[in-house]
């Protein structure tokens, strides 16, 4: 499906914009940073329940994806991780959202697909946990090849299978 597709189906859906903390969704007006802090407020201008998101060292991992102009952040370590998700209805809004996010946090934003609210949910569960994991970028299977012995999938111009060693 391609994202021109998506974007139009995600418009019909989205009549606002939300936030959302550990799938409880408020729809939000304005975004406002402040520091390394978000703050996201309703339509009277009050901050929304759990409004407040600190982009410091709090944020284990910082999630995109352009296909559903969602950013979502996991937050929190042991025994006590939250994934907060911030969803935009329009792409000039998540192109401004997302570059006033990257600017404050100071943090590496790490590209999805659209599977990233589920990936941070199980990147959640293990922090609290104890089990610290490193987030990688989603790989898009066009930009890579298949190891002729083993089937393992690799970078575009590797020359031996990062699995087996066989080469390719």
């Amino acid at each position: 499906m391609s994202a021109a597709v998506v974007n139009e189906a995600n418009q019909q859906m989205i009549d606002s914009d939300y936030y959302i903390i550990n799938r409880k969704p408020q729809r939000f007006c304005e975004m406002r940073i402040a520091g390394r802090t978000a703050v996201f407020l309703d339509g009277d201008g009050k901050v929304l329940d759990y409004g407040v998101l600190r982009l410091g060292q709090g944020v284990y991992a910082a999630l995109y994806c352009e296909e559903v102009r969602n950013v979502t952040f996991v937050t929190g370590g042991t025994g006590n991780a939250d994934v907060v998700t911030v969803l935009w209805r329009t792409d000039e809004e998540y192109s401004q959202g997302l570059e006033e996010l990257r600017r404050a946090a100071e943090i590496r934003f790490s590209p999805q697909n659209m599977k990233l609210n589920r990936y941070a949910e199980a990147v959640a569960e293990k922090l609290a946990l104890g089990i610290k994991l490193r987030i990688t970028d989603a790989v898009n299977d066009a930009d890579m090849v298949k190891c002729p012995e083993c089937g393992m999938l690799n970078p575009q111009g590797s020359m031996y299978c990062l699995d087996c060693g066989a080469e390719i």
